[in-house]
């Protein structure tokens, strides 16, 4: 003996596979275009130079694309830096122009030290963009 029960076909079971359809490809249009690559330039300077260690695009609802990168600083010579800054510039790749430009302050460095930084740069999702990075110290 088989008991079956009547299922009610109503608009909420065709309803959901459509809202699964229509939540993906809001997602898909959110993230279209932040797939892209930066390169990195490092300009060093009186005796200190530094490195990018990866260049990543993202994106939130709040800021849109953005880059981050993330990088350090530090002295080449046998000398300390004082008042270290980094000056990053993210540099459209198609047209020369500068998106965006930041500077961070680092602080002082020993002889040999290194400093760590992350940064946020405002960039479109749908560019390639070149990350110029110079170190600089006051004294």
């Amino acid at each position: 003996m088989t008991i079956t029960f009547p299922v009610p076909h109503s608009g909420m079971t065709r309803m959901i596979p459509a809202a699964v359809v229509l939540v993906f490809l809001i997602a898909l249009l959110l993230t279209a275009g932040c797939a892209q690559q930066a390169t990195v330039s490092v300009i060093p300077s009186g005796g200190l130079s530094g490195s990018v260690a990866k260049v990543e695009d993202h994106w939130n609802t709040g800021l849109g694309c953005y880059w981050k990168a993330f990088g350090s600083v530090f002295t080449t010579g046998g000398d300390a830096a004082r008042d270290v800054t980094v000056n990053l510039q993210l540099i459209d790749t198609r047209s020369g122009n500068i998106r965006d430009t930041r500077t961070l302050e680092l602080g002082d460095l020993a002889a040999g030290d290194s400093r760590s930084f992350e940064i946020a740069l405002d960039g479109e999702c749908d560019r390639t963009y070149r990350v110029e990075v110079r170190p600089v110290a006051r004294g």
